[in-house]
């Protein structure tokens, strides 16, 4: 049982600092954590708990459940702004292809020099 306590403290630990890295924007290191997260706990499929341990173990079970809640809020966020900076840089190029397209249609120079006597 203390085997499975350690992975279920580490894999904890582990989401709680890939949590802290999705709020400060660091999206690579969140995923290496969150690989190492789910080692951790496929490391506890094998297991099969005591009778007397299921409560404690039901307990570290839901705070796990819950910190799974709250990084997918987190991924959620960061997804929405994704997508609204992505739709922001798109209207800015086309307000820049606007300018352009004016700059443009100018009066067309022609590149050759004309020889005048």
């Amino acid at each position: 049982m203390s085997d499975t306590l350690l992975f279920l403290d580490q894999a904890l630990d582990v989401g709680m600092r890939e949590l802290e890295c999705l709020v400060s924007g660091e999206v690579e290191e969140a995923e290496r954590l969150a690989a190492e997260r789910g080692r951790l706990i496929s490391m506890l499929g094998e297991y099969r708990p005591k009778p007397e341990a299921i409560d404690f173990l039901r307990e570290k079970l839901l705070k796990l459940q819950s910190l799974q809640g709250q990084l997918t809020n987190e991924a959620r966020k960061l997804h929405t702004k994704l997508k609204d900076d992505l739709k922001r840089t798109k209207l800015e190029n086309r307000r820049l292809c606007g300018y352009r397209s004016s700059v443009r249609n100018g009066k067309p120079e022609s590149r050759f020099i004309t020889k005048t006597s």
